[in-house]
Formats: C-alpha cells, sequence, structure tokens
C-alpha cells in the first residue's frame, strides 16, 4: 500500500511540474522549430537559472521524470530551463528503447553535440536579453555531462556538475561498456575489434548517411573526436565531475585518469566526486535508486563553492 502511495505521489509530482512547465519556440537558421520550457523556482523573482541536460537518449526532455523528482532539487530556488534537442517537442511519448522506431528523422539527421551547444546558446541568448539571470547552473548526465561541459568551455555560468559522463575519449567509453556487456570473450574479442574498424571509417571518412545505435554520421565523428581534456582545460568557473564506481555504460578508471590529468595541470577549480557502489543512474546493487544522496550532495558542493543560500 504504502509503495502504491508513493508511485501516486511521484508521479503527482511528475504531472505538475510537467503542467507548469511554460513553453517557447524559436527558429534556427536553418528554419527548424527550437523548443525550451521554463518553470517559476521556490523564490520569486530569482536571479539564478538552472540549465538541466539530458542524455542522448530519443526523448522529450519534458519526459524524463527525474529532472523533475530529483534533478531540479539540486537547487530548488532557481527556475528552471530544459531545451529539447533537434527534431524533438513535448508530444513526443517517452520510451526506454535507446534505438526506438519512431524516433523522428529530424532528430536522428540533425542531432550533435554541437547542435545541442548552438540550441542552448541561443536559448540563452534570448533569455538573457535583459540579464534576468545573473547566476546560471548547468547540470547533466551522461552525453548531457559533455554538453555542460562544452558550454561551461564557450560560455560564462556560476556552476557546472557533470556526472557520469565518461572519460577523456569516447572510444574508450564505448569499448569499456561492450566488455561489460559482451556475453563470453570470443564475442567481446569480435565487437571490441568491429568497433575499432566503425570508429576509424567514422574519423577517416567523408560524411555518410548512415544511422547506427539511433545517432548518423555527425553525432558519432563529433562524440569520437571530442578531447574532453582540452574541454576541461578551458573552463575557469567551478566544475563538479561526478562518476559511479558500477556504471557499465562509461568508463570510470578513464575518467580517474582524465581527473589526474587535470590535477596534475592545476586545475583546482575542478572537483571530483565518487560513488563507488552506484551504477550510470546512481542505483544500487538490488536496483534502488541513492539519486537522492547524489542531489544533496550536489546542492552541498554549490553551497560551498558557488552559491549562497537565498536570504
Amino acid at each position: 500500500m504504502k509503495r502504491r502511495v508513493l508511485a501516486f505521489l511521484l508521479l503527482f509530482i511528475t504531472v505538475t511540474a510537467y503542467a507548469e512547465l511554460r513553453n517557447y519556440s524559436l527558429t534556427r537558421s536553418d528554419g527548424s522549430d527550437l523548443h525550451y520550457y521554463l518553470s517559476a523556482g521556490s523564490v520569486p523573482n530569482t536571479d539564478t537559472l538552472l540549465l538541466i541536460l539530458q542524455g542522448s537518449d530519443c526523448n522529450s526532455v519534458t519526459r524524463i521524470d527525474s529532472i523533475f523528482t530529483d534533478y531540479r532539487n539540486v537547487w530548488p530556488e532557481a527556475d528552471l530551463l530544459l531545451v529539447e534537442k533537434y527534431g524533438i517537442d513535448r508530444q513526443l511519448s517517452y520510451s526506454s528503447d535507446g534505438e526506438r522506431q519512431d524516433c523522428p528523422q529530424a532528430h536522428l539527421k540533425g542531432d550533435s553535440p554541437r547542435q545541442r551547444v548552438t540550441d542552448i546558446r541561443q536559448v540563452l541568448d534570448q533569455i538573457q536579453q535583459n540579464n534576468r539571470y545573473p547566476r546560471l547552473i548547468a547540470l547533466g548526465g551522461s552525453e548531457g555531462a559533455v554538453i555542460a561541459n562544452l558550454l561551461a568551455s564557450e560560455r560564462e555560468v556560476s556552476a557546472s556538475i557533470a556526472f557520469n559522463g565518461g572519460g577523456r575519449w569516447f572510444k574508450d567509453d564505448v569499448l569499456h561498456s561492450i566488455q561489460l556487456e559482451s556475453p563470453n570473450p570470443e564475442v567481446a574479442r569480435e565487437a571490441l575489434a568491429g568497433f575499432e574498424g566503425f570508429s576509424q571509417h567514422i574519423l577517416n571518412s567523408p560524411p555518410t548517411d548512415l544511422i547506427v545505435s539511433g545517432h548518423a554520421y555527425d553525432w558519432w565523428q563529433q562524440m569520437l573526436s571530442l578531447d574532453q581534456q582540452a574541454v576541461l582545460q578551458q573552463i575557469e568557473s567551478p566544475v563538479l565531475l561526478i562518476q559511479s564506481g558500477q556504471d557499465r555504460s562509461v568508463s570510470p578508471e578513464k575518467q580517474a585518469q582524465l581527473i589526474d590529468e587535470l590535477k596534475a595541470a592545476g586545475k583546482d577549480n575542478i572537483h571530483y566526486l565518487t560513488y563507488d557502489a552506484l551504477d550510470h543512474q546512481f542505483n544500487k546493487a538490488d536496483g534502488s535508486s541513492d539519486r537522492k544522496r547524489v542531489v544533496a550532495d550536489i546542492r552541498q558542493w554549490l553551497k560551498k563553492y558557488c552559491l549562497t543560500e537565498p536570504i
């Protein structure tokens, strides 16, 4: 009975938050629609904007429940900003299938890390025309972590939080995932060799119309070319990098190496937090979520290094 009540309450919170989102749109340079949403924080006329960035899934950002039930609470006083990815709007229903058959073709062909950053900058330029929000927090996980880092390297932010975003090179994270998910060593060797060949093809061939694992050439080329160490070197504002020790999607070891290199380079604005027992979604071994503890820790970091409690 208690579980049913809790599930109902979570659903109510999510639906309420979804309904309170104010819908806006802009036009990209190619004529397509760019959708974004704002939701008021708990403090009227707040000076802080919280941008939350989803991962690589083909879903409307408004359908990601964890944004409203958990991540929004890293700084609930702030107004919330969500930006849709290319070719997606809030009418797209949720799917956990990474290669869903109904993913819009516009998204498959137009989505990429660079497009996401370009879109976010266009939205922020629109919102900030009257300097409404002198403080900006960017938070993202998985691919969203990469986008948060890219944004902070190009535009002034008050703080950025990137969780489970992997190591220096995306290829290492994919190889880590393949190794763990392969049923036996022989299958693993074949899969690893296959991805190595695919990576070299993408990096050394002209653009094609391929769609692999729900992503087109531009997405793959940019992700495989991206040097996260170089990106993080450019960030001067406070950064919190978070990594789960049981992550099967990206390599905890490669992120630890990345942190060591950044520390050796004297990057004292970058802070590192690990959760050895949690997975990519901040779940424990029994499947239960420990996300609220992570969110509480992020909030404490923001208070210490970046922001102060509103009066």
